[in-house]
């Protein structure tokens, strides 16, 4: 999984072309090695999926399994191992050096289509047993990889075929820590000199876009709240563009309210185990995602603060999502944090 943030600057094309530029950098992304050697390290991650497909095993053997994005594939080599057939799509440049892999693995077993999701084609009438894919993203649904993973299920996947995984969260909790002000006053003084003008510059850098970081369970203000939660035998990509959900938090006497923080946990049917992000498990490398606010909220002697989240597709990044925090806090002016998740 990538961050685009270094790789793209703002563009005025029509949108169709800045789709395709942006597919194109995504792509690029996945073609380096290093960012598959992070996400095949972790340990979590790996195991979840291994702990599906081993689960399955048994009833795999007639099964042709379609590995949406299948990079290096492990997923693909794994699932060979059970099924009559694999598919594996890959649209970065690594397709050549994955024939390789699953050549050298389970020869004759696995079909490299190098395209994307959307442009596969099977032969007339073959249809998946089972759909798997990693396509998960910081804040689940960052590089918009999950309607190119729909378009594969709608098209191929036979009734009463599987998706791994076949259930995903989104969720969110309120933050109290000091890493934001930490960041901030580092420009009050730096060696000796007064560089307190750029804390402004600073404050609008770190509040303007999430973080992505490894939080301390003992933050949290309070328990999680579900933002999204899908299906994914039956989720449309149109339940992607906008969805939203009720914020009600309350700050106990004397705390202080930071931000907002996000993870996600999958379900892989009823093979009994769940990947998730959460700061109370073991760390994944989506790590977690943090809304900080441009100003912190005081409890002062404990307050209930109500609002709504909402969460939609950027309008000019076609992989990126803008979230907003419509905060109303008692006795102040409500106020509205956004943020640009690309």
């Amino acid at each position: 999984m990538a961050s685009f943030s270094k790789l793209l600057e703002q563009r005025t094309v029509p949108k169709d072309k800045e789709k395709d530029k942006d597919d194109q950098v995504y792509l690029d992304s996945y073609a380096d090695l290093g960012i598959h050697e992070e996400m095949l390290k972790d340990t979590m991650r790996v195991a979840a999926y291994k702990a599906a497909i081993d689960h399955y095993a048994s009833e795999w053997q007639d099964a042709m399994v379609v590995d949406v994005g299948a990079g290096t594939g492990l997923l693909s080599v794994l699932c060979a191992r059970s099924a009559r057939r694999v598919v594996a799509i890959e649209a970065s440049r690594l397709a050549h050096f994955l024939r390789q892999v699953v050549d050298t693995n389970v020869p004759g077993t696995v079909a490299v289509h190098e395209c994307l999701a959307e442009e596969l084609e099977l032969d007339d009438g073959e249809k998946a047993d089972v759909i798997i894919s990693e396509w998960m993203g910081y804040c689940l649904l960052f590089e918009n990889m999950l309607p190119s993973v729909l378009s594969v299920r709608d098209r191929y996947l036979k009734e009463g075929g599987q998706m791994l995984p076949s259930k995903c969260r989104l969720l969110m909790a309120p933050l109290q820590d000091s890493w934001r002000e930490e960041k901030i006053n580092f420009w009050r003084s730096v060696s000796g000199i007064d560089m307190s003008s750029l804390m402004p510059l600073a404050r609008a850098t770190f509040c303007s876009a999430p973080q992505h970081r490894i939080v301390d369970p003992k933050a949290l203000l309070g328990d999680a709240f579900e933002v999204l939660c899908m299906d994914m035998h039956t989720v449309q990509s149109a339940d992607l563009e906008r969805f939203e959900a009720d914020l009600r938090v309350t700050l106990p006497p004397g705390s202080r309210l930071d931000g907002i923080v996000t993870w996600f946990e999958c379900e892989f049917g009823d093979a009994g185990w769940q990947l998730s992000t959460s700061p109370s498990k073991p760390a994944t490398h989506w790590k977690q995602t943090v809304f900080y606010f441009r100003q912190a909220v005081e409890g002062g002697g404990g307050i209930l603060l109500t609002g709504k989240t909402v969460v939609e597709r950027h309008d000019e990044f076609s992989r990126g999502y803008r979230v907003t925090f419509d905060l109303k806090i008692p006795g102040r002016t409500s106020r509205m944090e956004a943020f640009e998740l690309r």
